[in-house]
Formats: C-alpha cells, structure tokens, sequence
C-alpha cells in the first residue's frame, strides 16, 4: 500500500480541487459552518436583550411566518424546481424564475389574507399580546416567501452561489442587527420584542431584494411558462406539496402548540434554540445532497462510498454536539436556559435522522418520484401531529422534543424504504434498455 506522502496528500487534494463539485460541496458547508457562530452570537444577544418570555414571542412570530408560508405555496416551487433540472437552456430557466415569482406574488395575497383573519380572531395571540405585532407584520409575508423560492429553485438550477448568498447574507445582517441592538439600544426597556422583530424582518427584506436582483427575472413568455410549471405542479409539485405540509408543516406546528398549552411563549423559546443548536446536524446532508441534486437525476442510485462518508460524518457531529452543548448553555446564556440542555439531547437524534432521511429524499426528487415522497411525508407528519398532542400537553417542550425524534425516526424509515425499493426498479429498468439496444 502506497504510503500518503506530503506530496501525495497535497496531488489528492489538488486533484479534488479541480472537481467542480468537490468545490461546491466545500463552499456550501463552508457558508453553512460559518453561518454557525453568527447564528449563535446573534441568540446570545437576543436571549439576554429580550429574557426568555419574549424570546419566546420572537421565535413564535418567525415560526409562525414560515409554518404560513409552507401551507400557501401549494407545490409551484416544487413544480418550478422540477422544470429546472430537466432544463439546460439559460435563457428558459431566467423564464421559469420570472413565471414562479409571478406566482409568487399571488401566493402573497392568500397568503396575507390568512395571517390577517389570523391576527383578528385568534384567542391565543390575544392573551400573549401578539395580535398587532402580527398585523403590521403582514406585509413582511413575501420575504419569507422569497426565501423558500431561492432555496427550492436554486437547488434545481445548481446555483449554489446564489444559494450560499441567500444562506449567508442574513445572518451576517442579523448578527450585525443584534450588534446595533446591544450597543446603541439597550438601555431601552419597552418595546424591545417590537426593536428585535423589526431589524430582524428589515434585513431579510434587504437580502431578498439583492438576491432577486442578481437573479435577472425574465418575464418573457409568461403565460405559456405559467401553463408549463401548473402542468408539473399537477404531475409532481402538489403531491410533493401535499406531502411536505403533513411533515415539514407538522414538525412547523410543533412551538406553535407549545404556545397554546403554555402560560407564556417561554417553552417555545427553549424548544426553538434547542432545535436551532440541532440543526447544524442537517448541513452534511443536505449539502452533500444539494450539490448532487441533478446528477442524482442520472443515476439508478446513490454511491455508497458518499453514503457511509455522509452518515459517519453526520453521527460524529451528533456526538461532538452532546459534549459542547452542556457547558456551552450554562456559560452563555445562564441558569433561566439550562432546560435547553435536556431538550437538545433529545431533538438533536430526531435532527440528525431527518437529515439523513432528507440526503435520500434528494434522490428521490430528482427522479421524480414525488408521490412517494408524499407518503412519506403524509406518514411521518401524521405522526407527529398525534405525538404532539399526546406528549405536549404532558411534557411541554421536553414533550415537543420527543415527538421532534419519533418524527424523524418514521421519517428516515419510510425514506429508506422508498429508496430501496426506488433503485431497485431503476436498474431492472435500466438493464431492459441495455437488452432492448
């Protein structure tokens, strides 16, 4: 066995430098990774800034804007994103962003008028006093939209330097945010749940509105690029739609019942930087994925050299994330957040599981196959959406914790299940093509 020399280990990493997707694997988890320490000093300010009732309130509001946002998109960015990887014209794809964001805008108004009926007749946002935050918050709606149109589209397009910007760019207004808070306005004792939403709300509106412009919309054809994307949105992006409201949109649901069996919004404060503290655990996946996400179109199944390499990352994180977690909280955020610790142990394992799960779902997509995702997605969230109202009630966020891992354990499962028996049929397919030549 050849010895790995200096200069041998200096040849590999050159030669997988030349890889452009080596490349775009590392600048994605790269952003990803930096997005980490931004993100963390960001809710160190906020959680002393605001105290843990209203931070509570704050992640109450942002849930709440994207749990809305997943419900209103009715599958167009999936059926977008669909008619992205099966295109290699430059001029037809600025076509299809111009057509979804179109329909972007009248996702808008369904999507305000709901949040409006919300904000005047829910009980829950009255005794909390939250009705007016949302209200003059509405208008802030096709920022959150816009968010999801670049995650979804960019993938499909392999546009991961627009992806990585739109990922980036908002924590670093974020943090920059938090910075002006803690130095300039700390003194002030009222409003400060309304200070921190605002900036909050005003950088992702600035970021969105750069990355639109660096898309260059094209609004040529419109009307026939509007009919090609409904056509998708029948065969695929609703049924990817329908299956990604009963599991993204359950697990979304999950602080907003926090909220309702709690006195105040502070279980929904610790559940949301539990979870926030977990969620780096999906990067390795989803990057992995993203950045294979149309070759996997071409492919009868996944290598297992990226497989293992993907897993065994994943679950050294996961380990790495138990030992820094305990003494971490207890150092930066104090006494009133060390449930927070308990809660992590807990909804880091179901993180970890709907990453992997999320890495074959990537596979999955790009056949195609979005029925299947649906009832993977119809499966997993109605599960969760019983756990949540079994174990909340009885538990709080320890209880939202444990549905957060039974979720992604169904999840991750019926994924498996799917690909296994996906690629099993692509190759059967695959050799009948090669006889039939």
């Amino acid at each position: 066995m050849q010895k790995l020399s200096v200069s041998n280990f200096k040849r590999l990493i050159a030669e997988n430098w030349k890889n452009p997707k080596a490349r775009q694997v590392l600048m994605l988890l790269s952003v990803n990774i930096a997005g980490i320490p931004m993100a963390i000093v960001t809710s160190i300010i906020f959680t002393h800034y605001l105290g843990p009732n209203a931070f509570g309130d704050y992640q109450f509001m942002d849930n709440l804007f994207n749990l809305t946002v997943l419900i209103s998109t009715f599958g167009f960015f999936q059926a977008a994103n669909r008619a992205l990887v099966l295109n290699h014209d430059k001029e037809k794809a600025r076509q299809y962003y111009g057509a979804t964001f179109v329909i972007l805008l009248c996702m808008f108004v369904v999507m305000s008028g709901g949040l409006l009926l919300y904000s005047l007749y829910d009980p829950n946002l009255r005794e909390k006093h939250l009705s007016s935050l949302l209200f003059y918050s509405i208008p802030i709606g096709w920022a959150y939209l816009s968010i999801n149109y670049f995650e979804v589209l960019f993938q499909a397009d392999n546009k991961m330097s627009l992806l990585a910007i739109q990922r980036l760019f908002p924590k670093i207004g974020f943090l920059i945010s938090a910075v002006i808070i803690y130095t300039f306005l700390s003194h002030i004792k009222t409003n400060r749940l309304q200070i921190a939403w605002s900036f909050y709300v005003g950088t992702l509106a600035l970021v969105c509105l750069y990355v639109l412009i660096r898309i260059r919309l094209s609004l040529k054809n419109l009307r026939s690029t509007i009919i090609e994307i409904w056509n998708y949105n029948r065969s695929y992006g609703f049924h990817v739609y329908i299956g990604s409201v009963f599991s993204v949109g359950m697990a979304s649901l999950t602080p907003v019942i926090v909220s309702y069996f709690g006195f105040n919004n502070s279980g929904v404060g610790f559940y949301a930087l539990a979870a926030s503290l977990a969620n780096p655990l999906s990067f390795i996946p989803n990057t992995i994925a993203t950045t294979n996400y149309k070759e996997f179109a071409s492919h009868n199944r996944i290598p297992k050299k990226l497989t293992l390499i993907t897993v065994g990352l994943t679950l050294f994180s996961l380990v790495v994330l138990w030992i820094l977690v305990p003494p971490f909280i207890s150092f930066f955020y104090g006494k009133k957040f060390q449930s927070v610790i308990f809660i992590n142990l807990i909804v880091s394992i179901g993180v970890a599981f709907y990453g992997i799960g999320d890495y074959f779902n990537r596979f999955l997509g790009a056949h195609g196959f979005g029925k299947l995702l649906r009832n993977t997605s119809f499966i997993s969230g109605s599960v969760t959406l019983i756990f949540n109202f079994i174990f909340i009630p009885l538990m709080g966020a320890n209880g939202a914790a444990l549905t957060r891992l039974l979720g992604g354990l169904i999840y991750c499962s019926c994924i498996l299940y799917y690909y296994r028996s996906t690629t099993k049929r692509l190759q059967v397919s695959q050799v009948e093509s090669v006889k039939v030549e």
